[in-house]
């Protein structure tokens, strides 16, 4: 699962470059990763130190990684974040194929997080002829934490894991030392594997480098139920289409299949698309008979669905109210106590349901998704936590003593 594809540039660059990059960071004698800390013996610091010399060597393609860095890295760490995985699992992402949707292996491995067919479809990814989420930033990232966790069930040791991506489990099993299973110590040596090495140089070479200010915040994951087309789906959410193509380059077909939800990288701001797929629900609710004309053909499940206004919005059932709802309607329509569902929603029994704001029908999250947000000078906290689904008294914990305008939606732990 493995493919550099800047890499074989950089080294070629090495020969004709008069020096290394004076960014270059310097490879430290001790360093930590998630809840491991690795001491860096004497020996091996040259060898990585190279690694991360060649990765700074040019400065125009080390920006070309950042720019790529700035689109998928905001996508990745919050995947990585929802399954509970470390954060530096990014960097092998990287390490694996330059963050290059497309990129393909001499062995056939494909995709972001280079998968061979086999274990791609073991982990749930779909490759067909049509399509071939190998290529989707969102589903892969997923497969690939569910991997590297399975192979931390036996190991319960995050650098031994990240051999297993390369290794297979069983390879991994068979090469390294069981006594350091559990271990948050290990010495990194001359007998420590290439491809940890190279992981650790790409740690260390981009870390320092990584501006979370700078991120592109004008890409959305679009989680889709509702369309059968990709012309449906960018004139719906007023997206160019061949744009939408282009990042979403795991499907070469305008028809989306419908056996399981697939989620599409949206060239736009949340805040936009959730604007506009808010305006689609409520459109089909109220006038469901021209949009099933309108659209591809939908099935009944789907029909359901959009005349219920019901959705999953942050991995919740929630729906968009429109104006005239009342919550004793709602209640009757999802068939949820009247208690819970003002529980659920932070509100009061006079509570009147606000018209584009969505509600939800189970308890919203502890944390966000995200670790941030920017608020409007007329939003309130109650505002943010329905837009993110997060609990309202969860928020306003965290915001205890904050003054700024920047919401913090959940708080990382520091091991």
């Amino acid at each position: 699962m493995r493919i550099n594809c800047l890499y074989f540039f950089l080294v070629c660059n090495l020969f004709f470059s008069e020096s290394f990059s004076q960014n270059s960071p310097k490879v430290p004698q001790k360093i930590r990763v998630d809840n491991m800390v690795l001491n860096i013996s004497d020996e091996i610091i040259p060898i990585i130190q190279n690694e991360v010399d060649v990765i700074h060597l040019n400065e125009k393609y080390f920006q070309i990684f950042i720019d790529r860095i700035n689109i998928y890295f905001p996508i990745i760490e919050n995947i990585l974040e929802e399954e509970e995985m470390p954060d530096d699992l990014k960097y092998l992402a990287l390490q694996e194929s330059a963050l290059i949707s497309d990129a393909v292996s001499s062995s056939n491995a494909v995709g972001f997080w280079q998968f061979k067919k086999e274990t791609a479809e073991d982990y749930g990814l779909t490759i067909d002829d049509k399509v071939d989420e190998r290529k989707n930033i969102i589903s892969s990232t997923r497969a690939a934490s569910k991997y590297i966790k399975n192979s931390n069930y036996l190991f319960e040791n995050w650098i031994f894991s990240i051999f297993s991506y390369y290794q297979g489990l069983s390879g991994a099993k068979a090469l390294v030392d069981p006594q350091l299973y559990g271990s948050k110590r290990m010495i990194i040596d001359k007998n420590t594997h290439w491809y940890i090495i190279k992981f650790l140089g790409y740690k260390i070479a981009f870390e320092d480098f990584i501006v979370k200010s700078n991120y592109n915040r004008n890409f959305t994951v679009y989680e889709n139920e509702t369309f059968n087309s990709l012309k449906d789906l960018s004139r719906s959410l007023s997206i160019d289409e061949k744009e939408l193509i282009s990042i979403n380059s795991w499907i070469s077909s305008d028809r989306i299949p419908n056996n399981k939800v697939f989620s599409f990288l949206i060239p736009d701001s949340r805040e936009n698309v959730f604007k506009r797929s808010s305006s689609i629900k409520k459109s089909y609710s109220l006038n469901p008979e021209p949009y099933e004309n309108f659209f591809s053909p939908i099935d009944i499940k789907v029909s359901e669905v959009i005349q219920k206004k019901k959705i999953l919005l942050n991995g919740l059932p929630a729906f968009i109210a429109d104006s005239g709802d009342k919550i004793n309607d709602i209640i009757k329509l999802y068939k949820v106590p009247k208690k819970n569902f003002l529980v659920f929603n932070d509100i009061k029994g006079n509570h009147e349901l606000t018209p584009g704001t969505p509600y939800y029908l189970t308890k919203k999250r502890k944390k966000g998704r995200v670790q941030l947000y920017v608020r409007r000078e007329d939003q309130s906290l109650w505002e943010i936590s329905q837009l993110f689904g997060v609990r309202l008294s969860s928020l306003e914990k965290m915001n205890k003593e904050n003054a700024s305008s920047k919401i913090i939606l959940r708080r990382r732990s520091i091991l």
